[in-house]
């Protein structure tokens, strides 16, 4: 297929972790403007899967987890359900795949499922499998922007690309949980290294600092996380703090319906962020030490930054100073 050849079908990859599958969703509402009689599809893993159905104008989402990616709790996916997708892509015949991340193993199974054109940013070995390869990423750039250089192989050269969601396919959770938290801050302490979090202890101090300016919180976490919580919280507030596994059943579904309804979330770099400013909400990312630089929240609505080399160096002060920051907050 040569590139002046009509191009119907579009297959985003992108089977990295929730974030990376947010910074994704900057791409499709450029392509969906160049090619609008497109069908616009994701790759991305099993768990991501629910947020890739609000990824604006895609239709079908195919799920699947890389067998070569084994994690610290669930050990290596098998081997099955993975070439499954890869057949079903294969059956879709698309047209295009831009990669969002391209390390080899993901180019060689986009390459595997017969797609014509893929297209990808430069890494390690992938050049073998991608028919057009952009220099490699900068690690000292915004993601969302070196991203969008994917899109210049179509002559796409978007304005200001910022990654966003459409909260609408939430309606019934998002109505579920107003019915029981009209109005609430979302916070989330925890991070995949534990390491690079800010000690719980300063948390609960923000989440005082907040009730006492009349404000709920929403603790957003697994359960396994929120249970080191709980305990840490005296019995006088429990009537002001809920937690996202108690007032549903913690799904990323319906933490993404609680994001979209937060009047602020503070959190760590890590996807509930990028989650949140994707469908709107203001952020304070915390980054300790992270890369602001390059992961910093690039969505739609008003965000800050706290940084530091080291997570003891930050305190609650610290991030309320930068939720007054904010060009929109409703907790004053």
């Amino acid at each position: 297929m040569h590139m002046r050849d009509p191009i119907r079908r579009i297959l985003v990859v992108s089977l990295d972790n929730l974030g990376d599958l947010v910074f994704a969703s900057a791409l499709t509402p450029p392509l969906h403007e160049a090619f609008p009689d497109a069908i616009i599809d994701v790759w991305c893993k099993d768990y991501t899967a629910p947020i890739a159905r609000l990824v604006p104008h895609v239709t079908r989402v195919i799920a699947a987890d890389p067998f070569w990616g084994a994690t610290p709790h669930r050990g290596r996916p098998p081997i099955g359900p993975f070439v499954k997708s890869a057949a079903s892509i294969r059956r879709a015949h698309y047209d295009v795949a831009l990669l969002s991340e391209a390390p080899w193993r993901t180019a060689a199974a986009t390459a595997a499922t017969g797609i014509p054109i893929r297209v990808g940013l430069a890494r390690r070995h992938n050049d073998h499998f991608l028919t057009h390869v952009l220099p490699s990423e900068d690690a000292h750039k915004p993601v969302v922007q070196e991203q969008a250089r994917l899109l210049s192989v179509f002559s796409i050269q978007p304005h200001d690309p910022r990654y966003r969601l459409d909260p609408a396919p939430l309606a019934d959770a998002r109505a579920d949980l107003a019915r029981q938290i009209p109005s609430f801050v979302a916070l989330h302490p925890f991070a995949a290294d534990t390491r690079r979090c800010v000690a719980l202890a300063e948390w609960i101090e923000l989440a005082r600092g907040l009730t006492a300016r009349g404000v709920s919180i929403l603790w957003i976490g697994t359960s396994g996380e929120l249970d080191r919580l709980r305990p840490l919280l005296t019995s006088s507030s429990h009537s002001s703090h809920h937690f996202i596994d108690r007032v549903s059943d913690g799904s990323l579904w319906n933490t993404a319906a609680a994001l979209s309804l937060a009047t602020l979330f503070v959190g760590h770099d890590s996807g509930p962020l990028h989650l949140a400013n994707a469908l709107g909400t203001p952020v304070v990312g915390v980054f300790a030490p992270g890369q602001p630089e390059r992961t910093f929240p690039q969505g739609i609505a008003p965000s800050r930054v706290i940084y530091s080399p080291s997570p003891t160096g930050i305190t609650s002060t610290d991030m309320l100073r930068a939720i007054d920051e904010l060009p929109v907050s409703s907790t004053a």
